[in-house]
């Protein structure tokens, strides 16, 4: 009895944090940060606008319309195979969402975190073709890396969330630890690097 109690508690527990640290709520959180440091305060909400539409509404929704019509199982995206269509769109939405900042003039660390952001999606996209990689754990950390090469390097703290993440990926079995390891040491060294290439990453 304590052990499935236990047990219950534990499966509650990594569902609960596999929706906070969702890959279409985490960019959004991070957003903020960046845009609070680098935008002026008559634009917060039109750049905010524009991540929460094009990152999260948009796929969001897209995926919706596909499980509406039996494209996917599940809005989860469960199995590797049916993730195709809806990273596609994702991707395509995530693009024209940081286009729209470039052209709209939103600082250059916004662009550049919406550039790596993209970045990174196409690397994930291409290896989940073949091997079901974590993005849970990749976005979070790359956004982490944002925040502290963008924002402030006290957001580092939050790199102690990842295991976290990664427990919860593995404990739901989404993934395997080495799904997300990789996933997560793919994202910091890519976001690093592109970041580096635009010249930025000090947060003073």
């Amino acid at each position: 009895m304590i052990r499935r109690t236990f047990s219950t508690i534990l499966a509650r527990l990594a569902w609960c944090v596999s929706v906070v640290f969702s890959p279409f709520l985490v960019p959004v959180a991070t957003a903020i940060g960046v845009v609070q440091k680098h935008a002026a305060p008559e634009d917060l909400l039109r750049w905010l606008g524009i991540v929460v539409l094009f990152v999260t509404v948009l796929p969001a929704l897209s995926i919706a319309v596909m499980v509406r019509f039996s494209k996917v199982s599940d809005l989860h995206l469960k199995n590797r195979e049916e993730r195709f269509l809806p990273l596609c769109c994702t991707l395509v939405s995530m693009i024209v969402g940081t286009f729209l900042l470039y052209r709209l003039g939103a600082a250059r660390e916004i662009v550049w975190a919406g550039v790596a952001y993209v970045v990174n999606s196409v690397i994930f996209f291409a290896i989940t073709l073949t091997w079901k990689i974590s993005f849970h754990s990749s976005v979070a950390t790359g956004c982490v890396t944002v925040l502290v090469m963008l924002v402030n390097p006290q957001f580092g703290w939050l790199f102690l969330l990842i295991p976290v993440i990664a427990w919860a990926r593995v404990y739901r079995k989404r993934h395997t630890l080495l799904q997300t390891v990789v996933g997560a040491v793919i994202a910091v060294g890519n976001t690093i690097l592109v970041l580096h290439l635009a010249k930025l990453g000090g947060s003073g």
